[in-house]
């Protein structure tokens, strides 16, 4: 795997406010990428709603094979970031970018991962979505589910109000960097919501935010996914949508293969 970190002012620097990582990467799979994009999506609010700093940037062969092509007609590498604030509480880093490993999956979260314990990190969130037989309800408000790397893990989510994922295999890199969380002295969390609800998933953000806010230790100004949220219910049932109609338990056969992002 060839990899490049490049560090912002060239030095890296521990935090000390019991900082959490937040990794909100999604697939660029085309295949996937409107079910899927909750996460990416997710850290572009945050970055937009609040202020961070940019502290490191890295570059790997196992993202999509990829360039950004500036308004000037220049390039630049496809990648993935870190950020950071001070809320007053705690600190929080935010790992946002262009998207998840196509490849090399463990690789790639050895490298972050390091990096995340190098400054300072012990707790770590990964955010993605689970596949559900049962869409969830394109009007309805998802639930968040989740898991955690030990049983305390397990007990803050119940707290957390936070449904928990039990007896399933769970795939992909936004699963498995939970898995390694350990082995970096660190307390791993997956939340996930089931997939239902079109793109751009104001909802889905919102059930997710409910649950970081807490972790956060601050309040998140929701009142742009609040008005998409409502634009986009007008234009569901616009096109037909029928509540009555909406797939009952049981009523949609098991999917199987490539299905975690």
């Amino acid at each position: 795997m060839w990899k490049y970190f490049e560090i912002e002012n060239g030095k890296e620097q521990v935090y000390t406010h019991n900082p959490l990582l937040i990794i909100s990467l999604s697939t660029s799979n085309p295949q996937y990428i409107l079910l899927y994009s909750q996460a990416r999506e997710l850290g572009s609010y945050l970055l937009r709603k609040q202020k961070f700093d940019k502290i490191a940037s890295f570059y790997s062969s196992s993202l999509p094979p990829a360039i950004q092509i500036t308004e000037k007609g220049t390039l630049e590498l496809s990648g993935v970031s870190f950020f950071h604030r001070f809320n007053g509480k705690r600190d929080i880093v935010l790992l946002s970018g262009h998207s998840s490993p196509m490849g090399d999956e463990y690789e790639f979260s050895d490298e972050l991962l390091a990096f995340a314990q190098r400054i300072g990190v012990r707790d770590m969130v990964s955010i993605g979505a689970r596949w559900s037989e049962e869409p969830t309800p394109p009007l309805e408000m998802p639930k968040v589910i989740g898991f955690s790397s030990d049983e305390d893990g397990v007990e803050e989510l119940k707290a957390l109000g936070v449904e928990i994922q039990k007896e399933e295999s769970a795939y992909f890199f936004a699963n498995t960097v939970v898995g390694l969380a350990q082995k970096y002295s660190m307390r791993g969390f997956k939340l996930s919501v089931n997939h239902g609800e079109p793109r751009p998933h104001p909802k889905s953000i919102m059930s997710f935010l409910g649950v970081l806010s807490k972790m956060m230790r601050e309040d998140i100004d929701l009142s742009d996914l609040q008005s998409s949220s409502q634009e986009l219910e007008k234009a569901i049932r616009s096109a037909g949508y029928d509540t009555s109609s909406a797939l009952t338990p049981g009523s949609m056969p098991q999917q199987q293969g490539d299905i975690y992002r």
